[in-house]
């Protein structure tokens, strides 16, 4: 029997005008000879986009996530799982990219929305999931990352995630990933339910590659590297400047450093200046 992959989108479209030939091209090809394939996309009905963090300003086509053509579908209202989520319990652990929580309000509407695509997949007995942010480009095929998934599948149904090497910042790259198994696929693609059990058990600020790797090694799910490629667009349709090279041990531990040096300046009184990871 041909198992059930699930193609999971969330967040916001934001750029999927610009995205959609490589996700048909790379995505959903590939998956389509694989199995049989069923598209899920949860969306917040955001009218604009204002991010300083990532230069974008301008409104959002309420329209264009028809062009997934998803079997599930659901459109949801901003804010209102800020709440559910302990949004105001998470800012007492601090403000990791220090931009007045924007970004801590962006990452957790993104894991709510993924949380929503993820049940729904579930619920339909969904074999693999493909979590995939409807606002890359993916300049390789997931042919080989989806065929080992299927095998996965198709064998002792051990747990597994395929996650890119790439820009792992101390954690694990939450850009998109193969999960197979319930367990890996509950693991991955509902985490927000850990974010405040991660801010406890660590004393900092939620980090979403930080939070991606805990959650998966609360969990034991094995994970295995992937070298496929994927560049964020933004509004406009320019391409942010990607870094693919995995990161090796120096990087980390100058990310380390530098943590811990702008730890030091907030213990003593002193404003650090703002942290950028894209």
């Amino acid at each position: 029997m041909s198992p059930r992959i699930a193609i999971c989108f969330f967040g916001i479209t934001r750029s999927l005008g610009h995205t959609i030939r490589s996700i048909e091209e790379h995505v959903l090809k590939p998956a389509a000879t694989l199995g049989e394939v069923h598209l899920y996309a949860h969306f917040f009905q955001q009218a604009r986009i204002d991010n300083v963090r990532s230069g974008e300003s301008g409104a959002l086509d309420p329209e264009e996530y028809r062009l997934l053509a998803s079997d599930w579908l659901r459109l949801e209202e901003p804010e209102t799982c800020l709440e559910t989520w302990h949004f105001e319990a998470l800012k007492r652990f601090g403000d990791f990219w220090e931009d007045g929580f924007k970004s801590l309000r962006n990452l957790v509407h993104q894991l709510h929305s993924m949380r929503q695509v993820t049940l729904a997949a579930l619920a339909e007995g969904a074999d693999v999931c493909l979590f995939c942010r409807p606002d890359l480009r993916y300049h390789d095929s997931l042919a080989p990352a989806l065929q080992r998934a299927v095998q996965s599948a198709n064998g002792p149904r051990s747990p597994l995630a395929q996650i890119p090497v790439w820009q792992s910042y101390c954690g694990q790259n939450d850009r998109f990933a193969l999960c197979t198994g319930e367990a890996a696929i509950r693991a991955y693609g509902t985490r927000i339910e850990q974010a405040l059990a991660f801010c406890q058990a660590t004393g900092r600020p939620l980090h979403s590659e930080r939070l991606l790797a805990w959650a998966l090694d609360q969990a034991n799910i094995p994970i295995r590297g992937i070298a496929a490629r994927a560049s964020r667009v933004r509004l406009d349709g320019s391409e942010r400047i990607e870094h693919f090279l995995p990161m090796g041990r120096r990087t980390r531990a100058r990310m380390l450093a530098e943590q811990l040096y702008r730890d030091g300046l907030k213990r003593i009184g002193i404003a650090p200046p703002p942290l950028r990871l894209d």
